[in-house]
């Protein structure tokens, strides 16, 4: 008996530590491992890139719809977010008064639609002709990739003023060239009246093109060299392969250069503002040149708000869509 209860003694403490994590409950609570899953990612690290993107993104936004909703001009500017309440009659007042250059936000919206989108649609072959040219090998190759990027690396307000004045009136480049080749008239004024449209227009399609090149050249440099060996196996032609195998290849890529370039193209205030006189012509009152003088000119700074606010939202819905219209290609794939 006395054996028996030694051996239980000497065991009793073994047993009950061995049992003891086994059998103790789990007291950590939902918060506790929370912050236990927290530590263990390093999430800690995005804190820098989150409190830039709420100083300089979202509060910046928030503020701009709270004011578009708000009586702001030059006698309630003091009160700032604290002024009366104003409603959607800055919306409305946007959309059915003209502006101090004399275009309403309709018009404005219509000018800056033809703006992008022709831009969009003139520099895409000329980006792709050009891709498909330096994508070859020859002589001098790098010195031609190099010199196509030359407009594209200029400062916009660099290119604003030399095209100011190769459009002047008679004495322009441009004006000169043209007159003398009879497409125009020779009392033509590009930089006041209608005309404005066109000459921003051309200045902007010189200066961007080089970017539908390089997102081309880089869609063709990572199509896999197989493909083609397999098109020339098969017997393929150029036009062939350009159809069944480069076409597909660059297409994701296209469709996001299209995208990033009308969406540029859409929210292009340097141009505008640099290449004309102030205030500039009402052909080029584009949205970021609308909101510019509405609230720095005429100080309405709900209306401005409002502009601002409605040029957005046009910015983001086509951006959403793209990138909806991606998410589900890949998980279809």
């Amino acid at each position: 008996m006395a054996l028996t209860r030694s051996a239980q003694t000497e065991a009793g403490p073994t047993a009950s530590t061995a049992a003891g994590p086994a059998s103790r409950p789990n007291r950590m609570g939902p918060g506790t491992r929370f912050l236990r899953r927290l530590r263990d990612r390093p999430l800690w690290m995005l804190l820098p890139a989150t409190v830039a993107i709420i100083v300089i993104i979202l509060i910046p936004v928030a503020m701009t719809v709270w004011l578009s909703l708000l009586n702001v001009n030059v006698s309630t500017l003091r009160l700032f977010l604290a002024a009366p309440w104003h409603g959607l009659k800055n919306y409305i007042d946007a959309f059915t008064q003209p502006s101090v250059l004399g275009a309403s936000l309709g018009k404005s919206i219509l000018l800056s639609f033809a703006f992008s989108v022709g831009t969009t649609i003139v520099i895409t072959p000329i980006g792709l002709f050009a891709a498909f040219a330096a994508h070859r090998r020859f002589t001098g190759r790098a010195v031609v990739r190099a010199l196509y990027l030359v407009p594209y690396v200029l400062p916009t307000f660099v290119t604003g003023l030399v095209f100011r004045v190769m459009f002047t009136e008679k004495s322009g480049l441009i004006d000169q060239v043209l007159s003398s080749l009879g497409i125009i008239s020779p009392k033509t004024y590009w930089l006041i009246g209608p005309h404005a449209f066109w000459a921003m227009l051309i200045t902007e399609i010189w200066a961007t093109w080089p970017f539908i090149y390089l997102m081309a050249l880089a869609g063709l440099q990572a199509i896999p060299r197989e493909h083609y060996e397999a098109a020339v196996l098969d017997g393929a032609s150029y036009f062939r392969k350009l159809r069944h195998v480069v076409i597909p290849e660059i297409g994701g890529v296209m469709k996001l250069a299209l995208l990033l370039s009308t969406l540029f193209h859409f929210g292009n205030f340097t141009l505008a503002y640099v290449m004309f006189s102030s205030p500039p012509p009402s052909s080029v009152e584009v949205l970021p040149i609308a909101t510019y003088f509405n609230a720095f000119s005429s100080f309405d700074f709900g209306v401005a708000a409002a502009i601002a606010v409605v040029t957005m939202i046009l910015l983001i819905v086509p951006a959403f869509i793209y990138i909806r219209a991606t998410r589900i290609s890949n998980l279809s794939v």
